[in-house]
């Protein structure tokens, strides 16, 4: 199934606002021009004309009159267009390129590109809270032209010029000066965000093998959850916080953004190694927090932080004070220690716990959390569900998956090394406790408690956290603010 991301589609629908000068059109019009962004990756389509579409349009550069369209990476700026015949057309700065307000025929005019930007002119700069957002910070007009200003977001307010707001839309009239206005944005939340650049699926009935990148909706413990799964390779769930790259798990059932840490998105091993838990004799050390007894019940008394815990405890509290006002901490971290069906408990003989059955070889996978004591709040590690809702499976090397990959898209994030889950496994008679592992892509318990493996967190961001930049690809991740 291929899906259209909502904000190309958003992009798509601005761009036929712009009446942009990118075909022919008849010989009487200015937009018979043939002017476009990227003259280097794109062709403009040829059609047969009788007039010189030279003498439509010509410039001046630094005062000097010429019919060579200046660099922009030679510093210039269109600062005003003078037309004959009174045609409102604007130059985006920062896309290079002419857009159309109104056309006369057989108009000519001239856009003057000087370098110093105070120079006298008929132009709109643009300030916002989201820069990303808008389609251009900079247009040049003609005396008494128009200006237009698209975004992403809706336009809550304009001070600093006499602009007219339509939605998404910013109209600037009778610019006869050089002016500068503010906008103010209202700003997507991340979750919002992320739902709108991948409209939500329907849970599948199967794991996602590796293709499209997609978001699918399930239930948590605490209502509707949104899952990444798929091709990681090209998926825009990164996200910048605390001076780290992150990448989104699921957008959680109360409305928070999970993470997994990423490190600087090449190595994702930065903030070190721990035993699960450096004792492994009892299945009481599957506990991400454990009470040593001699039953299920008395385990989950969690008495003791397990020693993977306190690793991750320990980097939470290096976190600043405003990095922590981003957390949210109802969100729930579960620590799965249900017996698998067929088993019971026991300090002598080998039980299965229930992330065994849910991931292999029957599927069973779920986010929510039965038992109120495997319910953690404010940090944990990735469950083995999330792994296996994400692309994995036990003993299937996933090297497509998103918590695998690298910001490049195709080198392993943590390299060869093992990272845990939080998810009790086996314990085995002869005195072992195992605790699930991915390395590779792939889900394993090759290594009991007490073996030294990378930690990686994972945190949940509030609901009200909101995007101020970036695409959420692995070079460009959301940056955020509250």
């Amino acid at each position: 199934m291929e899906l259209t991301h909502t904000q190309l589609k958003c992009h798509e629908d601005k761009m036929k606002k712009k009446i942009l000068i990118i075909s022919i059109i008849t010989m009487v019009a200015l937009s018979s021009l043939l002017f476009i962004k990227k003259e280097d990756k794109e062709t403009p389509r040829k059609r047969e004309i009788s007039i010189d579409t030279k003498e439509l349009i010509s410039y001046t550069i630094d005062g000097a009159p010429t019919t060579k369209r200046p660099n922009k990476e030679d510093g210039y700026i269109a600062n005003k267009i003078e037309c004959e015949n009174d045609s409102d057309i604007m130059w985006d700065n920062d896309n290079w390129e002419v857009e159309i307000t109104d056309s006369k025929k057989l108009d000519r005019c001239v856009v003057d590109f000087p370098k110093e930007e105070s120079t006298l002119g008929y132009r709109v700069t643009i300030t916002t809270n989201n820069i990303a957002s808008l389609d251009s910070l900079s247009k040049a007009t003609t005396n008494g032209g128009t200006v237009v200003i698209y975004s992403l977001e809706t336009i809550k307010n304009v001070s600093g010029c006499n602009g007219t707001i339509e939605g998404d839309t910013l109209i600037i009239s009778n610019v006869t000066n050089n002016v500068t206005c503010n906008i103010t944005l209202e700003l997507k939340t991340l979750a919002n965000k992320i739902k709108i650049e991948y409209p939500p699926l329907l849970e599948s009935p199967e794991l996602n093998d590796g293709g499209i990148p997609s978001l699918y909706a399930g239930t948590d413990n605490q209502g509707t959850t949104y899952y990444f799964s798929g091709n990681g390779a090209s998926m825009k769930n990164w996200v910048s916080f605390a001076g780290k790259k992150w990448i989104i798990i699921r957008i959680n059932g109360n409305g928070s953004v999970r993470l997994l840490y990423a490190g600087d998105g090449n190595d994702a091993t930065d903030i070190g190694t721990s035993p699960f838990n450096n004792s492994h004799d009892h299945p009481a050390y599957v506990g991400w927090k454990y009470t040593v007894g001699g039953s299920l019940e008395a385990d989950r008394g969690n008495t003791t932080k397990s020693d993977a815990y306190t690793k991750v405890e320990a980097w939470y509290n290096s976190l600043s004070t405003n990095d922590k006002n981003y957390i949210d901490t109802k969100a729930i971290y579960c620590n799965d220690r249900n017996i698998a069906s067929g088993f019971s408990y026991s300090t002598t003989a080998t039980f299965y716990y229930t992330a065994h059955e849910k991931t292999y070889p029957d599927k069973k996978l779920t986010f929510n959390c039965s038992n109120t004591n495997d319910k953690f709040y404010n940090f944990g590690l990735m469950t083995a569900d999330e792994v296996e809702f994400a692309i994995a499976a036990y003993g299937t090397s996933e090297k497509k998956s998103y918590y695998y990959l690298a910001q490049d898209g195709t080198s392993s994030i943590t390299g060869s090394s093992y990272w845990w889950t939080m998810s009790p496994y086996l314990y085995r008679g002869n005195g072992n406790a195992f605790v699930s592992l991915v390395r590779e892509g792939s889900l394993t318990y090759e290594w009991n408690s007490h073996g030294d493996h990378v930690i990686r967190p994972v945190i949940s961001l509030k609901s009200n956290v909101v995007v101020k930049n970036g695409d959420g690809s692995g070079t460009s991740p959301y940056e955020i603010s509250l």
